[in-house]
């Protein structure tokens, strides 16, 4: 039988949980396809379920590594439309960091061929996630003003390329070292240290913008708010604030009264019963320097989460 390796989570805490296995190669059930795993990606997400802070953790031991890109190995009985050696993308959340994945058919989607793994990976939660919130979410149109967090980020970066595809005038809070990156990616920086983004969206536009994308949540959400024009939203889709006790699902709020849909509430909703969640059971307080990088960091979102519409209760797993 193959022997092949994989990554393991034994408990929820720091790098040192982490522990490599060796076991015997799984074989696809039917309807499933198996992949040798060429590249996965490394992202926040994967940070915060080892640690236990992410709601879509999966329960101890278990594989981590959020998405990949593989060759088809071998395919389940019943499996139709892939081919031996034919490159795909998955994003399952979880159990990407093995050299062997099994999924169902339906979990996988055909890459180009001709691309660098490693390059298409990287293309598969982050854009994925910025195209949800751009496109489904917060609806942007052309001419329209959008604010990005993050935006020397991960899912900023791929928010910078979209907006600038999609004719969006874009502003992006950095880092002052981060800013002539944004900058070429079409947006105007603005620091997020040094500055009051606040002052600074009211100065540059007069009178706001149409979404803000805040992928840190805590406090930062109430002072996007501040930054939009009358009917304008705040898509909120990240998790980086949760060390400092205050988390907030993915959602959109808006800034005026708007039709209620999947992600679409009244302030009031939003304030009262909405935008903050429970105050989880355990926290993890970053540092001070983490806390400053917070906002360069790669942001958290998935198909699932983008479309979730409510997370509540307990979400932290327990040590």
């Amino acid at each position: 039988m193959r022997k092949y390796t994989r990554i393991i989570v034994t408990r929820y805490g720091g790098p040192e949980v982490i522990t490599v296995a060796e076991q015997e190669c799984p074989a696809p059930m039917p309807g499933q396809v198996r992949v040798k795993v060429l590249a996965a990606g490394v992202s926040l997400p994967d940070v915060l379920a080892r640690e236990g802070v992410h709601p879509e953790t999966p329960r101890v031991p278990y594989t981590p590594g959020w998405d990949l890109v593989g060759i088809v190995d071998q395919v389940g009985k019943g499996v139709s439309g892939f081919e031996l050696g034919q490159t795909v993308a998955a994003m399952p959340i979880s159990g990407c960091y093995a050299q062997y994945v099994c999924l169902p058919q339906r979990k996988f989607i055909p890459v180009p061929a001709g691309l660098d793994p490693a390059e298409a990976v990287a293309a598969v939660l982050n854009y994925i996630t910025a195209y949800q919130m751009l496109d489904r979410s917060a609806k942007v149109k052309p001419g329209q003003r959008v604010l990005i967090h993050g935006a020397s980020g991960g899912v900023g970066t791929a928010f910078l390329q979209l907006g600038r595809l999609a004719g969006v005038e874009m502003y992006g809070t950095c880092s002052t070292q981060a800013a002539e990156v944004v900058k070429e990616l079409g947006a105007t920086p603005i620091d997020y240290r040094n500055s009051d983004f606040v002052q600074e969206i009211r100065h540059l536009t007069g009178d706001g913008v149409d979404a803000v994308f805040d992928g840190i949540g805590g406090d930062n959400l109430w002072r996007s708010r501040e930054a939009l024009r009358e009917g304008g939203r705040v898509v909120v889709y990240g998790f980086q604030a949760s060390g400092l006790g205050v988390v907030h699902p993915p959602e959109l709020v808006s800034a005026g009264p708007q039709e209620h849909g999947a992600l679409q509430y009244p302030v009031a909703d939003a304030a009262e019963t909405r935008v903050v969640p429970p105050r989880p059971t355990h926290t993890v307080r970053p540092t001070a320097a983490e806390e400053d990088q917070a906002a360069d960091r790669t942001t958290v979102a998935s198909l699932p989460s983008a479309a979730r519409t409510r997370i509540t209760g307990k979400w932290r797993r327990d040590r």
